[in-house]
């Protein structure tokens, strides 16, 4: 009878922790849902590009097509889609269609946190993530604030502002040296934070691909208006080309029509000869007003061009700077974020020491839906979350005690 009993709790804890091994290790892509934000755009059709919400009922608006289904789709699911639509006539490529992600729809938290409610959702954020962004634990509940409990989070904060700071500091970086018309930049001062290396560089590639995109499309597109004006430069020699011959033959038309009038006065020719004669002459001045007609036309376009690409230089750095100006107010605000994490790091370890070293007052249910039920997951601090999740939290004072002072 015992070793029944031993396979059948077994066999229940098995079951009991199915759901969270399932989110844990199975990637599934994305489904978007009401409430998931969305830019979409067509490259080369500038109008078409915009901001969208998945509404009520699962729908997102899009231009020439009005309501288009997004609920229960994945990114790929849907620019699959999209592109299907847009590309029947054969004007867009669907390669031209892009779909992403801006935000996604928020989760829930309640419970014993200071700001219970709704929160931004970003990937990779678990429980520990979710109580931080809800201000941390009710104080005015427990009394206090429990190091236990802050000091995960308070570690994991610290992290993600060295983190966000090493970031801007190397958006900082790459953006001066493009200003400075420069292929290269140097990341070594984003180093010195107190972060892995591997997780430094990955911040590091991230910003050196990121320049080389903003550097090619600026590239692509001064080469496309370069490109342009050189066919303009050609077109106006060409048809300068053509004036100057066209004016040749009018003079020598013009001779020739004033040969045939004397000659006709004098009975040597038809005077169908000279209407013939007159008409080449009249053909002639036509052409030459056409030529001049394109001419200005052509330079009217050289000009434009001109202004464009000169535009187009001062646009980029105009963006640039701003870019810059935002990457260093936010270095700022990072540093003073840090510098008062780093006093609550300091204050929490010196008190960490008084208290118990384990969780048993904590208690971490999410409510999720699974296959359209909403199930109740026995969870920890270290359990990831996903969108529209309801993370309930509850302290339990009672069972975190204080233990003797040692040293």
């Amino acid at each position: 009878m015992k070793p029944f009993a031993f396979r059948a709790v077994s066999l229940a804890t098995m079951l009991a922790v199915i759901p969270l091994c399932a989110t844990a290790t199975e990637r599934a892509p994305y489904r978007l849902a009401p409430g998931d934000i969305l830019q979409i755009g067509v490259f080369g059709v500038a109008d078409f590009g915009r901001r969208v919400t998945v509404n009520v009922d699962g729908d997102i608006s899009v231009p020439f097509l009005g309501e288009v289904e997004a609920e229960g789709l994945s990114i790929r699911d849907l620019r699959q889609s999209l592109g299907d639509r847009l590309t029947k006539d054969g004007r867009i490529e669907a390669a031209d269609v892009t779909v992403e992600l801006l935000e996604y729809r928020p989760f829930y938290i309640a419970g014993d946190v200071s700001r219970p409610g709704a929160v931004p959702y970003r990937p990779g954020l678990t429980v520990r993530h979710a109580v931080a962004l809800a201000g941390g634990f009710d104080a005015l509940r427990f009394r206090t604030e429990n190091p236990l409990m802050t000091a995960p989070d308070l570690k994991n904060e610290n992290e993600e502002l060295w983190i966000d700071l090493v970031r801007q500091e190397a958006r900082a970086i790459s953006l001066s040296a493009e200003l400075a018309d420069q292929d290269t930049f140097d990341l070594s001062p984003a180093y010195s934070a107190p972060l892995s290396r591997k997780s430094i560089d990955e911040l590091a590639d991230f910003e050196r691909r990121d320049f080389a995109m903003r550097r090619s499309a600026f590239v692509t597109q001064r080469a496309f208006l370069e490109s342009s004006l050189r066919r303009v430069d050609d077109e106006l020699s060409t048809l300068a080309e053509s004036r100057k011959h066209n004016a040749q033959a009018l003079i020598l038309q013009q001779a020739a029509v004033d040969r045939m009038e004397g000659s006709a006065t004098k009975g040597l020719v038809m005077v169908s000869r000279v209407d013939d004669e007159r008409q080449t002459l009249a053909e002639l001045r036509g052409q030459q007003v056409d030529i001049q007609s394109r001419l200005v036309m052509a330079q009217r376009t050289r000009a434009e061009l001109t202004r464009n690409i000169e535009l187009q230089k001062e646009q980029h750095r105009a963006q640039l700077n701003e870019r810059l100006r935002e990457a260093t107010i936010e270095k700022e605000k990072l540093s003073s974020r840090l510098r008062a994490s780093g006093e609550k790091l300091l204050y929490t370890g010196a008190i960490k020491a008084q208290l118990r070293d384990d969780n048993s007052g904590l208690s971490v249910v999410v409510h999720r839906k699974v296959d359209g039920a909403l199930t109740g997951i026995e969870a920890d601090e270290d359990t990831e979350i996903l969108p529209d999740d309801v993370v309930e939290v509850t302290l339990r004072p009672e069972q975190m005690m204080l233990a003797p002072n040692s040293n």
